[in-house]
């Protein structure tokens, strides 16, 4: 598929998705059946900068994929350098192999799946939720919750959710996308590593089979990964890679972005790094050990030893993006003296 038929399809999709009354409704009467329990402590706004230059954490995004059987076992070797942002539809199939997510992050709307997904052992994880998630799912969850003001609404009631939650989160359609958003641009995250986002498939959609409704996909596109293989696509799981691969490359430097599915993000841009999981958690692992030796330097020279013992290891613009760009050129000046 060209360029051009891509266009018109996905002029063709948004059109339908605006004529959506049903769907509408749907989002405006959860929002409104909501609407107490936001308030400016539980929107997301609180949270700004929470990781943020001294704060930062490595942020993986995970997704429901199925390259995500693969990878599971292999979240459980994080250690506190990281900070886990499932999907709603990873949630269940991540507590079942030992892994506890530190937030769960839900946008949509649905009666059917999104309880579903959310009833689980939650008291220690943190739910990011939009504002039209429905209310039996909010009422089950046993843990934190942040709220975004999201989705087209009634224009009066939008009003009433950005005075109780602030403005809306730009955040690209999904939740991956959102999550990405979040970690960024809201937290002040600079290192991202993606898991069991591929953005395209062969004959299974998700990792867990009880994810969501299997329901019939009536269009699909040939599309090529990143490894070459040949693949399927959707029009909205090609918006949502385009999206992110867009935001990636603007947030290049001071951002490092991993991708360790191998699927359509990082096909298009240099800004996204592609790696097996288990290499991308030893690297930044070894990144936040270099910024932990920084912060116990107490002199310039124990500081230029660090640098020289990275340079001839590691290539300039790796360094700058794990933090060291505060200190390098300082730091490079005293080594040359």
């Amino acid at each position: 598929m060209n360029l051009h038929q891509w266009r018109q399809h996905l002029k063709q999709f948004n059109k339908s998705f605006e004529k959506n009354k049903d769907l509408f409704q749907e989002w405006t009467d959860n929002t409104t059946e909501n609407l107490p329990l936001f308030n400016k402590g539980n929107s997301i706004w609180n949270t700004e900068n929470l990781y943020l230059n001294e704060k930062e954490k490595a942020m993986v995004l995970v997704g429901a994929s199925p390259c995500l059987s693969m990878d599971v076992s292999k979240l459980r070797t994080m250690n506190g350098d990281f900070r886990i942002i499932c999907a709603n539809s990873s949630l269940k199939f991540l507590l079942r192999h030992e892994v506890k997510p530190h937030y769960v992050i839900c946008l949509d709307s649905d009666r059917l799946d999104i309880p579903q997904h959310l009833d689980c052992d939650s008291k220690d994880i943190t739910l990011l939720a939009s504002s039209v998630v429905c209310s039996e799912a909010l009422n089950n969850w046993k843990g934190p919750i942040y709220f975004m003001p999201y989705y087209s609404i009634d224009p009066k009631l939008r009003s009433k959710v950005r005075a109780k939650l602030g403005k809306k989160v730009k955040c690209g359609g999904n939740s991956i996308t959102a999550a990405l958003a979040l970690a960024t641009v809201i937290w002040g995250a600079k290192t991202v590593i993606f898991v069991a986002n591929e953005f395209c498939f062969d004959d299974r959609y998700y990792a867990d089979k009880k994810a969501a409704k299997q329901e019939k996909i009536s269009m699909v596109y040939p599309c090529i990964d990143v490894r070459g293989k040949n693949r399927w696509t959707l029009p909205a799981l090609y918006i949502y890679n385009v999206w992110t691969e867009k935001i990636c490359t603007d947030l290049t430097p001071p951002g490092y972005f991993i991708d360790t599915s191998f699927g359509l993000l990082g096909k298009d841009t240099d800004a996204i790094h592609l790696m097996e999981l288990s290499e991308a958690i030893k690297k930044v692992k070894w990144a936040f050990s270099i910024k932990n030796k920084f912060k116990k330097a107490k002199t310039d020279k124990e500081k230029v030893k660090i640098v020289e013992g990275i340079i001839p290891k590691h290539d300039q613009s790796e360094v700058y993006r794990y933090n060291v760009q505060e200190q390098r050129p300082e730091l490079l000046r005293l080594a040359r003296s």
